[in-house]
């Protein structure tokens, strides 16, 4: 093959990938305006097949947490509330000043699962879970909390039981990094005398916390 038209094919393959791209990009926004329509019209069944379409293809932030935050709308409908909890997470995740508006979250069954998972509704819920022995999903709900912005004495208790987690689970590293998160926001936490106890973290917070 001549230099010259290799060359050629060398300066035209970027192009192509851009254009591959922006028409990968049009379908996406396509399926989701085609996924909204049908969620508006009651085809809940061809709704969420369009919009998992649409996530799969590849959407913008803003767009995928509109996708997700109806496919939880979609499940909670159906009284799939598991899967309606973990839409909703995944669209505070992916453009964390995710709202309902007014209508929505006036809904009997989304309104209050999605006000759960606001800041101080994820820690409420982390801390219970915590409680019940249910770690990963307390993780889960300790992280949004820190993620969606709460107050600093609770970004700290937050992060003290986040420690809590990771030490029950063998992972002294995590454990240790959570510990300073939380010395980091609150240098005056302390532990109470039960959680001072344990075998494990008692002692890896008492080796990061300032001497007074």
């Amino acid at each position: 093959m001549r230099p010259a038209l290799i060359l050629g094919l060398a300066l035209l393959l970027p192009g192509c990938a851009q254009f591959d791209q922006l028409v990968q990009k049009t379908k996406a926004q396509t399926s989701l305006v085609k996924g909204l329509r049908q969620f508006d019209a009651g085809e809940h069944e061809a709704s969420a097949k369009t919009l998992a379409e649409a996530l799969e293809l590849g959407l913008g932030n803003k767009d995928r947490a509109e996708a997700h935050k109806h496919l939880a709308f979609i499940h909670c409908t159906a009284g799939r509330e598991a899967r309606c909890r973990e839409e909703f997470r995944k669209a505070i995740a992916a453009n964390p000043k995710t709202r309902l508006d007014a209508a929505e979250a006036g809904h009997p069954v989304w309104g209050p699962i999605f006000r759960s998972l606001s800041g101080p509704g994820a820690l409420s819920a982390g801390l219970k879970q915590y409680e019940e022995g249910e770690y990963a999903e307390s993780a889960k709900n300790l992280q949004g909390a820190i993620e969606l912005g709460i107050e600093a004495k609770e970004r700290a208790n937050a992060h003290k039981h986040l420690a809590f987690i990771h030490c029950s689970s063998n992972r002294q590293q995590q454990c240790r990094e959570e510990f300073r998160k939380a010395l980091a926001v609150d240098p005056a936490l302390e532990l109470a005398p039960a959680e001072a106890g344990h075998p494990v973290w008692g002692p890896i917070f008492r080796s990061l916390k300032p001497a007074r």
